[in-house]
């Protein structure tokens, strides 16, 4: 049904490693412990602070860089419907990067993952070619941080 949320290795590859060890160490500063970054099927990073476990899933947006809200492109922050099998296990924070600025826009996904935000969108990118569900959040309900 949809195609375009098939799994793109070559973009993985070129982005993954990268933002995850940014947001590690931006993490750590902050006074979390990274409990688990190990590659899995479930959240990309798993973090303790205060006794309290937090979960984190990190995505690199290239192409349309920002610094904060203001600059954001959009009226809205686009976040994936395929992780909502994760929101489901266990709710996290969804954060996008733009590796270009250093700058990152996040949400909960308990603020993300409702149907009024949820549209289907038609994805033509040279990669990335079919119908996705997308969940659109405004951009004021998100946090944005310069690295």
């Amino acid at each position: 049904m949809y195609r375009a949320r098939t799994f793109d290795q070559g973009d993985y590859d070129k982005y993954d490693d990268v933002a995850k060890r940014i947001f590690i160490d931006h993490l750590v500063g902050r006074g979390y412990k990274i409990i688990s970054d190990d590659e899995t099927f479930m959240h990309d990073i798993v973090a303790e602070k205060g006794g309290k476990i937090v979960y984190f899933e990190v995505e690199v947006k290239a192409g349309y860089p920002f610094t904060c809200e203001d600059d954001f492109p959009f009226d809205t922050v686009s976040f994936t419907g395929r992780k909502i099998r994760l929101h489901k296990k266990k709710p996290f924070f969804y954060v996008i990067m733009d590796l270009k600025s250093m700058s990152m826009v996040y949400c909960h996904s308990s603020l993300i993952y409702h149907e009024h935000h949820a549209q289907e969108v038609t994805i033509n990118k040279r990669n990335r070619k079919g119908l996705d569900k997308m969940y659109r959040v405004p951009k004021e309900i998100c946090t944005f941080v310069r690295l």
